[in-house]
């Protein structure tokens, strides 16, 4: 149960790590320190300056529709209304009490729309079983379905309102629930989500940091002096006790529980974890688009753009985002891809085991491009949906490293074997930073032993035999080890062009199956 008086150690200020932090800080714990090799006070989450953790990123998904996890819909309804209040607070805060990297004219969530797409104009049943849903949550009315004719009338109808109301955002939802005619020939389904958009990853952590250091929390963000290097232990193996952890600066930091909230990184530090978690990687590829294109700023912008994935099952697929708002000063668009999800395996330097890590442009032995299959994809995407892009190519790339579970469902529990005094919290799969606002308090519960709706499914477990474990059956084996998969190069960024402005495969989406 709740003892306030325990000192706690969290490895890792990436979502998972900083809403345990807040919440701890609100259930009234005073002693809680969070260590990170990466100066996010400094290089404020952001991707192109050293960040490469998950969490450091400039927009994720937000969506509310989990299919037949119904416990996660619920978790990002109540996680929404917050998100607004917290772009409320920040917006209304005095800019000099704010710190850097953070302004009253940032917005942490847009709602501009989740567009779920997929191929055959048959709903498919995942699909389905999302719209269930929302129809069950009464959301119905929320929800525009393509090729429904009804459902169209009515996005045009609030498309109408707005432009008679100035009050009214004119979010353009007939025209993003159409953007997507030329997918497969127009052989898709889908449905477009009003309740749904993205977050500004790198100001929502910043201002999640802010609310921490507000609430007493303490921060050794440094790359020696916060970096990880050993846990301090007592006992035997099989009954463990962790009694802090060392930094590469040589320094001791005793605390009577360590949590460790790592990421990609979290397999390699609790080797333990290999059985129920697997660090993989995510393709995401940018396109720049000209500060001289306004056309393009325009259309691409939140208020003519939704987020969008191209999905045939959860956690699978690929997908992308629009411009962030004007005044973030940025036309960078991103396109990720999860129909594959990489592996990168490694010895481990202590138990010489074989575990997958991250392999990101600031490893030691750093990734230079995306592998091909996977921008391949992107580009006939690109090809059949946004042709005007074509011209522009290619700008950028990023592999994004998560921590994938057995099951999809996140693991929040203490390491077996360590007396209670090594939790973990990790297995986002790819799914979990739409929750920041709420995920430490559910983490806190199952710390303190107070069963959740979420205990039965975030409990230290093991793959059933004869089952599927969501790829980590497979192994060093399989086809997603990053060592056998043709690359990318640079030269595979433009879009080949046939004359008179053409492209090939331009009416060719290519394969998303």
């Amino acid at each position: 149960m709740s003892n306030p008086s325990q000192s706690i150690i969290i490895l890792g200020a990436g979502v998972f790590g900083l809403s345990t932090a807040l919440h701890l800080a609100r259930r009234g714990y005073k002693d809680v320190l969070v260590l990170d090799r990466q100066p996010y006070d400094q290089n404020l989450y952001a991707p192109d300056k050293g960040c490469d953790g998950a969490s450091a990123d400039i927009n994720k998904v937000f969506r509310t529709t989990y299919g037949d996890r119904k416990i996660y819909q619920d978790l990002a309804l109540r996680c929404l209304s917050i998100w607004g209040s917290w772009t409320r607070s920040l917006q209304s805060s005095d800019p000099a009490l704010l710190p850097p990297g953070l302004s009253p004219t940032d917005e942490i969530l847009s709602e501009s729309g989740f567009m779920r797409v997929g191929q055959g104009k048959a709903m498919s049943a995942f699909h389905q079983s999302c719209l269930d849903g929302v129809e069950a949550d009464g959301r119905r009315g929320r929800v525009f379905v393509l090729n429904d004719e009804a459902d169209l009338q009515r996005a045009r109808a609030a498309d109408t309102l707005a432009d008679a109301d100035d009050e009214v955002e004119d979010m353009h939802w007939s025209d993003k629930l159409s953007r997507f005619n030329g997918l497969m020939e127009g052989d898709i389904h889908g449905f477009l989500d009003m309740d749904a958009g993205f977050t500004r990853a790198d100001k929502a952590c910043q201002w999640a940091l802010h609310l921490c250091k507000q609430a007493g929390v303490k921060f050794i963000l440094h790359p020696v002096q916060g970096c990880f290097d050993g846990f301090i232990e007592s006992g035997c193996v099989l009954n463990q006790r962790v009694l802090g952890v060392s930094t590469k600066d040589g320094v001791e930091h005793r605390a009577d529980k360590v949590i460790v909230a790592c990421g990609g990184w979290t397999p390699s530090i609790v080797p333990a974890t290999a059985s129920l978690l697997e660090t993989t990687g995510g393709s995401v590829a940018y396109v720049d688009l000209p500060p001289e294109r306004t056309d393009l700023w325009d259309k691409f912008g939140p208020d003519q753009f939704c987020t969008w994935s191209f999905q045939s099952s959860e956690g699978t697929g690929m997908g992308g985002f629009g411009r962030l708002p004007l005044l973030h000063n940025t036309g960078r668009l991103k396109f990720g891809y999860r129909a594959k999800k990489y592996t990168n395996y490694e010895d481990h330097p202590l138990t010489k085991t074989r575990l997958s890590v991250p392999k990101t442009a600031y490893s030691a032995d750093p990734i230079t491009n995306i592998p091909l299959e996977a921008l391949e994809t992107i580009k006939g995407v690109i090809r059949a949906v946004y042709p005007e892009l074509t011209e522009i190519g290619i700008t950028g790339f990023r592999m994004c490293w998560y921590t994938d579970s057995i099951d999809n469902h996140f693991v929040a529990d203490y390491v077996p074997g360590t007396s209670e005094t090594l939790f973990v919290a990790s297995g986002g799969s790819g799914h979990g930073f739409k929750f920041l606002p709420l995920l430490g308090e559910h983490f806190l519960n199952q710390l303190e032993k107070r069963p959740d709706e979420f205990t039965p499914y975030w409990k230290w477990r093991s793959p059933v035999p004869g089952q599927g474990a969501n790829g980590l059956e497979e192994g060093e084996r399989g086809p997603r080890v990053l060592g056998r998969v043709p690359m990318a190069t640079k030269e595979d960024w433009k879009f080949q062009m046939i004359g008179a402005g053409r492209v090939i495969g331009q009416d060719a989406p290519g394969n998303l199956a």
